[in-house]
């Protein structure tokens, strides 16, 4: 998404990257139940950590104050960020597109300082995508399974990026199998070869 346009969309929700004020107002629709006058505090400045949570916390109060957010610094590059509470379902999508989506938004939220070395934030919601990623490594090793009972290549389902990348990391501990990615855009998955 090209900054011009990220700037818009943020700015739609009543969030400006570009004003380093240290208050954020949202406009609460009156169907809400919320007093519209009331400022929410938010940090779109400061550390990567302070910049992630703010973003998120201000957007989810837009789409529902249910929701609540907690941010852990894995390492110096990369962030974790839980949503709970709320409907989930809302904010994952089908087949985790909202998800990956509103991950996509908070990294660049949160690197739109071109200065600052790249951080990279993992955005879960109700543990999504650890319970993808277990189901991932269970189908990775009973695919090995079968390519090694059949000597025949297996071919999985097209996989996103980071689901691809879960099973490929699964499958280089087990040295009787090579994995490997074909195929191009959304068609792109793993193929399973014996060695």
């Amino acid at each position: 998404m090209a900054e011009d346009e990220l700037g818009k969309h943020l700015q739609d929700l009543g969030i400006d990257l570009g004003s380093g004020d240290d208050v954020f107002e949202p406009s609460v629709p009156k169907a809400s139940g919320l007093e519209p006058s009331l400022p929410v505090p938010g940090v779109v400045s400061g550390n990567p950590k302070q910049r992630c949570e703010s973003f998120l916390v201000n957007l989810l109060l837009h789409i529902d104050p249910s929701f609540a957010v907690e941010v852990y610094e894995e390492n110096r590059r990369e962030l974790s960020a839980e949503v709970i509470g709320g409907n989930a379902g809302q904010l994952i999508g089908k087949n985790g597109k909202t998800l990956y989506a509103l991950e996509h938004v908070t990294n660049a939220v949160v690197n739109s300082d071109t200065e600052a070395p790249r951080v990279h934030v993992d955005v879960d919601v109700a543990g999504y995508k650890r319970r993808r990623d277990d189901r991932l490594r269970e189908l990775a090793t009973k695919t090995a399974e079968r390519v090694r009972k059949s000597g025949k290549p297996v071919e999985l389902e097209p996989m996103t990026a980071a689901e691809r990348r879960v099973v490929h990391i699964e499958l280089a501990r087990d040295r009787s199998v090579l994995s490997e990615s074909t195929g191009a855009g959304s068609n792109r998955r793993v193929v399973v070869k014996p060695l």
